[in-house]
């Protein structure tokens, strides 16, 4: 008896210290995977870095904003252009015989040049006695330096120096789906900031023509989602970055309101015209001399037309460049130097992107026969 139990406890002694060396066993390869594996787990998950911003809130002065401050790009944007966006309010003289109150109208602006030189559009002061500027919280009087229909802008000037002027881009490296940022004065409410994406660019549209009665076709616009408004007209579409690469100018909509669909000027754009229109008080435009329509618009009504696409001349003007080279109503232009012309709009484009005095090399049906002739563009006369 004595020696089985003898035999029980040393069994049981030999179970323990088994289990000990388990134990051990087991921390030591424990320590192993902690000092050497999963270090090197930890590394191929890139840890985060310290990156400050640097934004400009409204009082000019420099604030960094630490990465971890969870700014959003719409915030950053709108502290760093408030300064620079301005309210714009214009007086277009007496509604009737009757009534001595003034006709009023509300957009926006941005300022270009320190100097007070502010640009904006055509048509939030075309037809106004006076115009007026909200800078901050000063309203100041403004004149008008020169206004270019064509593209729907204008310069005005301000007697006051030191002004923020806006950072202005590039839409070189644009694309389609990255942030945009649309800052102004809808409905007279001011320094609104709405955010959306670039939805196209280089679109063409065409509208009514309130001054002539006729059309107008605006080309290479950027096309955003960004919420414009009423009173936002003039205003800034800026990049994530906080620079200015567009100035908001119509909305498509049934209502007149916000649909989804809005349109701003290229900055490339409205920085050559604004620099024409202050130092030579107007800006030149490459002239053809045609009016035309699309030939989709013939091939409806006669489908047996041998020409599916192109611009159809209708008209050509006297003495015009068109005039010169030979053209003549009813040929059909089908491409401009080597870029295929699908309607009148993409016409009105290619001439739009060259300059004056530059060759172009015209193709064009006439009789079913192709021809090609060289045209010279001139500066579009003024209406």
């Amino acid at each position: 008896m004595e020696e089985k139990n003898a035999h029980s406890q040393g069994f049981g002694y030999r179970f323990i210290g088994i289990l000990v060396a388990v134990s051990l066993i087991s921390a030591i390869i424990g320590g192993v995977i902690s000092a050497y594996i999963t270090p090197n787990v930890r590394s191929s998950v890139p840890e985060a870095t310290p990156s400050d911003r640097q934004i400009h809130p409204a009082d000019g002065q420099k604030q960094v904003i630490k990465a971890g401050d969870l700014v959003s790009p719409a915030t950053a944007v709108a502290n760093r252009l408030k300064p620079s966006v301005v309210n714009i309010s214009v007086n277009q003289g007496p509604r009737d015989a009757i009534h001595s109150g003034l006709v009023g109208g509300v957009g926006s602006g941005v300022i270009y040049r320190d100097d007070g030189y502010i640009i904006t559009n055509n048509h939030v002061i075309s037809g106004a006695r006076e115009v007026f500027v909200t800078i901050g919280t000063d309203e100041i009087k403004a004149r008008l330096v020169a206004a270019d229909p064509e593209t729907d802008l204008a310069v005005l000037k301000v007697d006051k120096k030191g002004l923020n002027a806006a950072e202005f881009g590039s839409t070189k490296s644009l694309q389609v789906g990255e942030p945009a940022i649309a800052i102004g004065s809808p409905f007279g409410f001011e320094y609104t900031v709405t955010s959306g994406i670039i939805s196209a660019l280089n679109r063409t549209v065409t509208i009514p023509d309130e001054e002539t009665g006729g059309n107008i076709t605006f080309t290479n616009l950027i096309q955003t989602d960004a919420a414009i408004n009423p009173g936002n007209s003039g205003g800034v579409l800026s990049d994530a970055t906080g620079k200015v690469i567009g100035i908001n100018t119509l909305i498509i909509s049934s209502s007149g309101a916000y649909e989804g669909v809005g349109f701003a000027i290229p900055v490339e754009t409205v920085r050559s015209v604004a620099d024409q229109l202050i130092e030579k008080g107007k800006a030149s435009h490459p002239y053809m001399g045609i009016y035309g329509r699309d030939a989709r618009d013939i091939v409806a009504a006669d489908s047996s037309a041998p020409i599916k696409k192109g611009a159809v001349i209708v008209e050509v003007v006297p003495g015009s460049p068109a005039a010169k080279a030979g053209l003549r109503k009813e040929d059909i232009i089908t491409a401009v130097d080597n870029t295929s012309i699908e309607d009148m709009d993409d016409l009105i484009a290619e001439v739009r992107q060259r300059e004056v005095g530059d060759s172009i090399k015209i193709t064009y049906f006439r009789n079913g026969k192709e021809h090609k002739v060289d045209l010279t563009l001139t500066e579009k006369p003024r209406q």
